[in-house]
């Protein structure tokens, strides 16, 4: 039978496993930016080799997925406590949302180069946004909480 418990052992094991695999990317992102470069088409604002641009994008961004992960174990751990309505499960998930942005702008970056990352921006922007809007909603949650636990 699946349970709470097993679902969030889960996901803890899929959020280090998504980071094992940022791990690996670290060492194969300029293999991926020469291969892009090599089958891709020059679709973009700027023209030129998009090598660089690609490297260190993908890596900025890899950053800000790292830290993602950190604060999205945390947030794992604390749900795990039984702290679900805590202030710092709001922080988590601001610290989660803003890497989302910020990776949507490395991604954008890139997308001068080629279009196609423009999507990868969209689609991470959007992330984020939605993120933030859920830490809206758990801000609300801990302040009602707050409330209740001083009220007798």
């Amino acid at each position: 039978m699946w349970t709470k418990t097993k679902s969030l052992f889960l996901s803890r094991i899929l959020t280090y496993a998504v980071g094992g695999l940022f791990l690996i990317l670290t060492f194969f992102v300029p293999a991926i930016s020469k291969y892009y470069e090599a089958v891709s088409e020059p679709l973009g604002l700027l023209k030129g080799s998009i090598f660089l641009p690609m490297c260190i994008g993908l890596y900025t961004a890899e950053i800000f997925g790292f830290i993602a992960l950190g604060s999205l174990n945390r947030l794992l751990k604390n749900i795990g406590k039984e702290a679900v309505f805590v202030k710092e499960n709001t922080v988590c998930l601001r610290i989660i949302s803003w890497m989302c942005m910020f990776a949507a702008i490395s991604f954008a970056v890139i997308g001068l180069w080629r279009f196609v990352f423009l999507m990868a921006a969209l689609f991470a922007a959007m992330l984020g946004l939605i993120l933030r809007v859920l830490k809206n909603v758990f801000e609300k949650a801990v302040e009602i909480k707050s409330e209740n636990d001083f009220t007798i």
